[in-house]
Formats: structure tokens, sequence, C-alpha cells
């Protein structure tokens, strides 16, 4: 069959050929050209009619390179990037509507988009009855926490209208259901290692001529410090010994929040709260410090709040645990700044943006025949959904930034130019941030479920990775002779040598070229985790934790009822900004369209469809009940669990 095909193509050619040069046979110039139009069509639609096989670009048939090549060069005018938010390369779209209208018409990506629309317009119908329902009660400000109760229990009874997709997982695992102790001591530690905001905590140490540092520098810390406050006094009270904050820290001890990006943040007008009697506080950059101090009944090390300063300069007050109403203020400003830094640098930024060249240049440099390519569509389906049309509602004047935060779109984008640099492949090595971080040691930090569940599903991640690899590809050469994807990197790397619009969509870290499977599988694995469990973490605990205000706060009120020091309700956002934060949660960070490798029957080779399956079966048979028990432990032992990682609640890719 395959000799057939290419005396066809042959003689095809020498058709063309003789056609072309007889000017007895065509004398006429229009005709030649319509001719050679119409012979050029016939062996286009061949090619794109000609069924291929799941390969390799070297190790397909001549008429199949060829047909690979065509539809490339095609793909290459659809799918293009521009630069946009913050100097991140975002997808080329003639427009919002012009965008639903192509996607709508993919079957593809349809099913997704419908689900996108109907997240929104749920959620924009149970905030619009709900502000109906509160329209007609006389109490039209909260007083009192329950009424912040009675708010966040409407949107978990609006979000079923959503149906199956809009499932939450703190309904149906282990979880700690009293919201009014999210905000205590011991889970606001907790919620830094198991809460909306995993990647800010740094250990402290002693970086000094350190080739590779690790955490936060004390030395540095310490110019930002309140002289006046006695920092290591309170560190021993908490570690209960006399050890000096140095000793504490060589002993790896010492851990703190500092958010760099979020110092001086401007301040733009109030959008949602016009009460005289209460005026809105900047967006402050505080400092936290904790220590992993011993627990003489579990043996094992926690880690204990020490005092937090509200702000970055050394004139900042600093609160302990014992200054009462003013330490519910420091907890609830940390909370304020970790959340607006957590969803526009580690979500926003460093996943959705980040992650959105990798599945443009997709589809411009590997055939849809590529083994790779038929994995890796399922985990970028959804990305250009929520970025195109979720984006702008997200950054754009007047909208939610605007609306939440005191800082509003200009600090938003302030925020998305400061984190664009930071935004680099190294970010995808889930293992390495860790450890730069300082917060991989299990003795001096037992408890960390993002580090601890993230790791079980990376391993999973990694092993189905090198299987399917070894299915297409032999050996070295075969990565070396791959020349798809020896474009799709060289598109993407800082490095590469192909001019794609100066710099735009250019990936600072990633390797321009490759030449072993190791290589290869480390990339796959990354991309796909970045996609799935990191966007899982950033994400879902959104529904959860940003849905109940007095635990995730978006702003700060002082108020003319209250007295200097004095904490309550009157301090938070008021129903307005409530009823915005809750209805965003929920659009934000419930649906869910699949499951992480669910999608093995779709695949066309039979070994690739045994093997994806294969994963998926022990994900959800061998890995998830053993997750499960964790959890349970976890809630047994009263700490805040994390059903975020588990695998029914992974999605393949970013979808809302």
């Amino acid at each position: 069959m395959k000799v057939q095909v290419i005396i066809a193509l042959i003689a095809l050619v020498r058709c063309y050929t003789a056609v072309s040069s007889s000017s007895s046979m065509v004398r006429d110039e229009s005709k030649r050209s319509d001719f050679n139009k119409k012979l050029l069509q016939a062996a286009e639609l061949y090619l794109l009619t000609r069924q291929c096989e799941i390969s390799l670009p070297q190790k397909t048939s001549l008429v199949c390179r060829a047909k690979r090549f065509l539809v490339l060069t095609k793909m290459k005018k659809k799918w293009d990037l521009e630069e946009s938010y913050g100097g991140f390369a975002l997808l080329d779209s003639p427009g919002k509507w012009a965008f639903l209208a192509t996607a709508f018409k993919d079957p593809f990506r349809r099913f997704n988009l419908e689900g996108y629309v109907q997240t929104v317009f749920v959620s924009d119908l149970s905030k619009v009855v709900y502000e109906s329902l509160v329209n007609s009660i006389t109490e039209k400000e909260i007083s009192h926490n329950y009424n912040y109760q009675i708010l966040s229990k409407y949107f978990e009874l609006a979000a079923k209208l959503g149906g199956e997709v809009a499932m939450r997982a703190s309904q149906y695992e282990p979880f700690i259901t009293d919201k009014k102790e999210w905000i205590s001591d011991k889970y606001f530690t907790q919620q830094r290692l198991a809460g909306v905001n995993p990647m800010s905590l740094r250990r402290v140490t002693f970086h000094g001529a350190s080739e590779e540092p690790i955490g936060l520098d004390w030395d540095k810390l310490k110019e930002l410090l309140n002289p006046n406050f006695d920092w290591e006094t309170a560190v021993q009270k908490v570690l209960g010994n006399e050890d000096s904050i140095a000793e504490a820290i060589i002993q790896g001890r010492v851990y703190a929040l500092r958010y760099e990006l979020c110092d001086d943040l401007p301040r733009e007008p109030d959008l949602t709260d016009s009460d005289p009697r209460r005026t809105m506080w900047d967006t402050l950059s505080p400092i936290a410090l904790f220590v992993s101090a011993p627990d003489f009944i579990t043996k094992q090390n926690k880690l204990a709040p020490v005092a937090i300063q509200m702000d970055y300069t050394p004139e900042s007050v600093v609160f302990t645990p014992e200054d009462e109403g003013n330490w519910m203020m420091a907890k609830l400003n940390v909370q304020v700044t970790d959340l607006a830094y957590a969803q526009i640098v580690e979500h926003l930024a460093k996943v959705h943006f980040l992650m959105e060249p990798f599945c443009v240049i997709l589809r411009r440099t590997l055939s849809s025949r590529h083994p790779l390519y038929q994995i890796l569509q399922y985990h970028c389906r959804d990305l250009l959904i929520p970025n195109t049309i979720g984006a702008p509602v997200l950054v754009g004047e007047g909208e939610y930034m605007d609306q939440l935060f005191a800082f509003g779109s200009n600090g938003t984008d302030r925020l998305l130019n400061d984190a664009h640099p930071l935004s680099t492949w190294n970010v995808t090595d889930f293992r390495k941030e860790l450890k730069k971080r300082g917060v991989d040691d299990k003795d001096l930090l037992p408890y960390f479920p993002y580090r601890d569940d993230g790791e079980k599903i990376l391993e999973v991640i990694e092993n189905l990775v090198k299987e399917y690899v070894d299915l297409y590809y032999y050996d070295n050469l075969d990565v070396k002779n791959d020349k798809e994807f020896r474009n799709y990197l060289n598109e993407l790397s800082t490095d590469g040598s192909f001019f794609f619009h100066g710099r735009i969509g250019k990936i600072q870290g990633l390797p321009p070229k490759i030449s072993t499977k190791e290589e290869l599988c480390d990339i796959v694995t990354r991309i796909i985790s970045q996609l799935s469990l990191q966007h899982a973490t950033v994400n879902y605990p959104l529904s959860d934790y940003a849905e109940y205000t007095p635990n995730l706060p978006t702003k700060l009120y002082n108020d003319t009822r209250l007295k200097e020091g004095e904490f309550s309700v009157l301090r938070l956002p008021n129903r307005n900004t409530s009823v915005v934060e809750a209805s965003f949660s929920n659009s934000l960070a419930l649906y869910r369209f699949d499951t992480l490798f669910d999608y093995g029957n779709n695949l066309e080779d039979i070994k690739a469809v045994n093997l994806i399956n294969e994963y998926y079966s022990y994900l959800m048979y061998n890995v998830q009940p053993k997750m499960q028990e964790v959890n349970e432990e976890r809630k047994e032992r009263g700490d805040l669990t994390y059903p975020y990682l588990i695998p029914r609640w992974i999605p393949n890719g970013i979808q809302t």
C-alpha cells in the first residue's frame, strides 16, 4: 500500500511538472494558474483526508509527514501570542465574543466552555437573588458574626445549582467545618501549610556567602523588624527554652512570612462601602514570625505563631497572641495580604499566565498525531477559557480587584508586572521550590499537607510520564530526532534561536533543546503537574476559606464606633463586599469538569489507552483511599485536613 501511495505522489508531481512546463498544453497564463491551484488543492485535500497513525514525526510515512507539515503551517496562523497583562504572553485573540464563537464550534472544547459559562451564570444569579433577599430585610449591614455564617451557608447551598461539576470537596471528605475556629491561632497557623496559600512560608536562615541560599535571610529580615520589640524573648517564650534567636535559626526552627511584592501597594477608592463611619485600611505588607516548637505530648514539632509586625517598615507596631483584639486584627491583616498575594502572584501569574504559552505553542508546533500532543491536549484544554474570558473581569477597571481589595486594579497591574520576572520555569519544580524555601524537612515540619500530599500525586505523574514516553521513544536518539518537540522548546525558551515576536512567549529557564529521555520526562511531568496539581492547590481552597469573610477578608476598616485596639465585625468588610467575595470564590473555585488522567478511553492508540487507564485506576483505588485515611487521621488529631489533592478532586487542567 505504501508503495502505491508513493508511486501515486510521484506521478502527481510529474504530471504537475509536465503541465506547468508545456506551453502547448496550457498556453493561457490564467488557465495555467487556475489549473495549478486546483492541482494543489487536490493534493492538499488528499493529504488532509489521509489517516495517519500516532507516532513521532521521524517514524511516520512520507505522506503523513507532509500532512503534519501542512496542518502545522495552518495552525501557526491561528495560534499566536501577544504581550498582555504585566508583560505576560497570552493568546492573540480577536476578542472575547470571537473566541467564544470559535470555541463553541470545537467539539473538544465545547463541553467545558458550556460548563464555564454555567459557572458564571449560576454565580451571578445566586448573587442577584441574595441581594434581593437582603433588600427585603431591615438589617442591611452585618453587625453580628452569625450574619457572615448565614451568608456563607447561602452560597454553599446556591452552588449546588451548578450540579455535579460544582461539588465541594470539603462536603464529601474529612474536614474541619467549624468556621468560627478557622481564625484561631492553631488554624491560622495551619492555613500557612494547608490553606489557600501554602507557598509563602519560608525558613529563616543565615545566607552568608551561600551560592544557593535557602529560605529567608535573617540579616536582611532583621533590618526591617521593629528594634523596640523584644524578638528574642518572644521566640524563647514560644519555644519554651532560653536559646538565642541565632541558635534557633541554626536549628532550623524559625519561619516567617514576608511579602516583598506587597510593599507600598497603592490605595484605590472603596467601591463597595461608603459608610462615613468607616475608613478602609491600606493593604499592608506584614511580617509574621513562627517557630517550630517541640510538643511534649506528641513528641513532634509543631509550627506556632510568635508575633506579627503590621507592615514591613521598622517603625511598624508588633503584636503577639497576648494582645487580644489587636492580635486578631494582626492575624486578619496577614490574611488580607496573603490572599491578595496568593491569587495575583501564585495563582494568576505563576500558574494561569505562565502556562498559557505552553498550551498555545503546543498547537503551533506539535501535530495532533504526536504522542505528547495526545495527552497534553487534555491538560491544556480549558486554560484559554478562564484566561481569555475571565481575566478581563478579574483585573479590569471597576471589576473584581477594584471591588474586593484596597489596592484595586492599579495595584493588581503592579503585582503582575513584579511577578512576571519571577514566573519562570523554575517555579514548576515542586521539590526544588520546597527546598528553596526551606520547608522540606519533615522533622521540623511534620505537618505540611500540601508538601506531603503533593509529593504523592507528583510521583504518580512522574511514573506515568516515564512509561508513556517509553511507549514511543525507544532511546535518546529518538528524542534528538523529534523535530516537532524540538521546535516546541525552541519557541518557548528564552535561549531558543527561533525568532518569535522578540521575547514574547519565552519562558526563562526552560532549556531550548534536550537530548535524553530523562530530560523529556522532566519537562512533560512539570507541565502536567503545574496545570493540575499546582492549580488545584492555589484554586480550590478558596471555595472554603475565602467564602467565609471573618477568616479571609479582602479589606479591613477603622470604625468610629470602636475604640483603638478593639475588635468586632465592624472591622470586617460589609455585606456588599462579602457577597462579591463569596460569589467570586464560588465561580472560581468550585467547578471541576474532569478528573486527573480520566481520558484514557478517548485516546486512539490502544497502548496509550491501557497505560492511562491503568494509572487512573491506580489513583482512584490505591492512592486515593490512603490519602483519605491520612485526612481522617488529621481530623481526629484536630488538624486542618486537605481534601484538595485527593485524586478525585484534581482536574486535568485549569478550568476556572
